[in-house]
């Protein structure tokens, strides 16, 4: 696996997935979100991000972690997995209340610095009720051929990541 997509909703943990699977797998990361905000959660033009995003995505290697819809279904079409991340909403509100506890005087390293955390209840409810889903699942059924995992809890992420270190660690011949 050389180009690996993580995504799921706001909360679901990609960002920290990610970051293990870059460990693991010794493959670059890039956030969506470094593409897609400027400064004080200002989104950067749409043709200025999407040419970022068609620069990661060519490249020969990559772990791309953030939200997927229609504008970066690209992604989903090169990759060689797909890694879904669904937790209940519950478990997702839960993380974006203690994201915003964590960084609301200084932004994630992922982000700008001026991008602080906010805590808006809109945005809490999108989250609670999972409205992300719906674009997302339509994003996968338009990327019929690629190899997709759905991991549900932290159990099911180490267990794919013990699973790629072993892909990637060396065979010895038996009795060498």
């Amino acid at each position: 696996m050389q180009r690996i997509a993580v995504i799921g909703i706001s909360g679901s943990g990609k960002t920290t997935f990610a970051r293990a699977l870059a460990r693991a797998t010794g493959l670059p990361l890039h956030h969506v979100d470094q593409l897609f905000w400027t400064g004080r959660w200002r989104p950067v033009p749409e043709h200025a991000y999407l040419e970022s995003h068609s620069a990661w995505v060519g490249r020969d290697r990559w772990i791309i972690e953030g939200f997927v819809d229609r504008s970066f279904e690209q992604r989903l079409q090169r990759a060689d997995l797909i890694v879904y991340l669904t937790p209940p909403p519950w478990v997702c509100a839960g993380r974006v209340v203690k994201r915003w506890w964590a960084h609301r005087k200084t932004a994630r390293a992922e982000l700008p610095a001026e991008a602080l955390e906010r805590l808006d209840f809109g945005f809490l409810w999108v989250v609670l009720s999972a409205a992300e889903r719906p674009a997302i699942e339509a994003a996968l059924g338009r990327a019929p051929e690629a190899v997709v995992r759905r991991l549900a809890g932290k159990r099911d992420q180490a267990a794919l990541l013990r699973q790629l270190v072993d892909e990637r660690t060396p065979k010895r011949p038996p009795g060498g």
